[in-house]
């Protein structure tokens, strides 16, 4: 009998209206929902939630049952700030690095820690690679893990639900490539925003526009939107009106900051969007798009699509925790101490044990080889002493015992110049070098180049970010340069050259 491995995802999500949660199983070639809950919570007659948030949700999460290995949630809309930042590389690495300190002089003062994450949007007109930085403050991520913990679950993942959507319909759906779609996933008091072009991600963001306004315009005179009869609007529906102009209008700015999707542009609606009964007909004649849905993947469930799309971002957080493309956590550092990290670390306590056993030996091990190293050194270094006084002209002084005897040697035998400097490169074999490897369609113009003995210091313009990358790979190729690091690469805003600057080790 063959075994095969699967595990269960959980997406959980909530407003002041409902709390919604999504259970997918999934294994090698299997994909399917087994459970998708929409739950109305109990409001009083001011329409507030009579129970917290944790008390609302372990009451959903007691019906689905313990076995969850992962679980996925999602910071309010409200709760994230978007900036887009230009770099000219891909390298998340170093994107990672770079980007902190940036949006933190970009962004208003913060209460506690920032913790930043960013998705790859492709490329700009003049090469650079797009970034949208993601920023969360370490207090709002805490304060949701400690309402997870209050219902029993720890989520491993506190993900961004524009780019959780973005998740969603890539996995729910098979996106043709030459076609964009712009998802829409209306919450109670946000609509969050992902443009795709194909499967690449162009934009995510949120609009600070969401179901409360319109259900507002039907709750009795003078009561709050919360107050509304939720479950006759589930059913019959309303219709937006005219408060969906303002909503249109801030996509089609979105949509024209971004750039042409190229191709048939298609709108998925989510969400409370369900609930709009001319949400479709406003949308193509504002938008110029059809609401539609494209191609199923190879996904199964037993739910209508209608009850999919209504529940689509605790859909989406399930899928997180299985499609990790453009994955962002703002899970990170101390407060990444997941329960099921935790238990991981606990099943490997017997292991960790014969790991410190063998780290124990390897430092007696490490210190008898330095003991060792320390007495050769001095003996060495006693014979090097007495072998520069017997061979060194009287009264020099000693600073590098070996280097000064073999340049005295070099003297002796008639070989003229350093040695060092001749087998690392003359200045004038650097400029022949640079001028030979730079093809002549590079647009580069040399500003400064300052030789040293340890390092090689370059100052350079240029038309392209792709350049960058290009001088950089050409200096890393001469023989005599060990590394290559780009200091800086920024567009000069008076002549809208790529000022660079780069340091090569010799």
């Amino acid at each position: 009998m063959r075994t095969v491995i699967t595990r269960k995802t959980l997406g959980v999500t909530w407003d002041e209206q409902r709390v919604q949660a999504c259970l997918i199983r999934s294994g090698i070639a299997e994909f399917v929902i087994e459970e998708l809950m929409i739950v109305p919570r109990e409001l009083d007659s001011s329409g507030h939630p009579i129970h917290g948030a944790g008390e609302d949700l372990k009451a959903v999460t007691d019906r689905i049952g313990p076995d969850v290995e992962i679980c996925v949630a999602a910071l309010p809309e409200g709760e994230i700030m978007y900036r887009k930042l230009a770099r000219p590389f891909a390298d998340r690495r170093k994107i990672l690095e770079t980007i902190g300190p940036e949006v933190e002089n970009l962004l208003p003062v913060m209460d506690s820690k920032l913790l930043v994450d960013f998705v790859l949007l492709g490329r700009d007109a003049a090469g650079a690679h797009m970034v949208q930085a993601l920023c969360a403050r370490t207090s709002s991520v805490q304060g949701l893990v400690d309402v997870f913990k209050g219902s029993g679950l720890d989520p491993e993942t506190v993900d961004c639900p524009s780019v959780a959507v973005a998740s969603g319909a890539r996995t729910l759906f098979d996106l043709p490539a030459d076609k964009g779609m712009v998802v829409m996933h209306m919450g109670w008091s946000e609509t969050s925003l992902a443009i795709l072009s194909g499967s690449s991600i162009r934009h995510v963001g949120a609009l600070p526009y969401g179901f409360e306004r319109i259900a507002s315009a039907h709750a009795p005179d003078g009561a709050a939107a919360r107050t509304v009869d939720m479950e006759g609007i589930r059913t019959y529906g309303v219709d937006g009106g005219d408060l969906l102009a303002g909503l249109f209008r801030e996509v089609l700015i979105t949509l024209t900051k971004g750039g042409e999707l190229g191709g048939d542009q298609i709108l998925l609606a989510t969400g409370y969007t369900g609930f709009i009964r001319d949400f479709g007909k406003k949308a193509e004649d504002m938008l110029g798009m059809k609401v539609q849905s494209p191609p199923m993947g190879d996904v199964h469930f037993r739910v209508r699509m209608d009850e999919l799309l209504e529940g689509f971002l605790s859909f989406s957080l399930a899928c997180r925790g299985i499609d990790g493309n453009d994955a962002v956590n703002f899970r990170q550092g101390e407060l990444g101490l997941s329960r099921r990290f935790k238990k991981i670390m606990g099943d490997a306590g017997p292991w960790m044990k014969a790991a410190a056993v063998l780290l124990v030996i390897w430092i007696l091990g490490l210190g008898l080889d330095v003991y060792l190293k320390s007495h050769t050194d001095a003996v060495l270094t006693e014979k090097i002493n007495a072998e520069f006084s017997a061979v060194m002209p009287k009264g020099t002084p000693m600073v590098d015992p070996v280097k000064q005897m073999e340049q005295y040697l070099a003297r002796l035998s008639g070989r003229a110049g350093n040695l060092e400097t001749a087998a690392a490169g003359s200045p004038l074999d650097i400029l022949k070098d640079l001028s030979a490897g730079i093809p002549k369609d590079m647009d580069v113009i040399i500003d400064t180049l300052n030789i040293d003995d340890e390092s090689i210091t370059l100052s350079a313009s240029t038309g392209k970010y792709d350049d960058v990358e290009r001088v950089q790979t050409i200096l890393a190729k001469l023989p005599y340069i060990r590394e290559v690091k780009i200091i800086s690469a920024n567009v000069d805003k008076n002549d809208q050259k790529v000022k660079m600057k780069l340091v090569c080790k010799r």
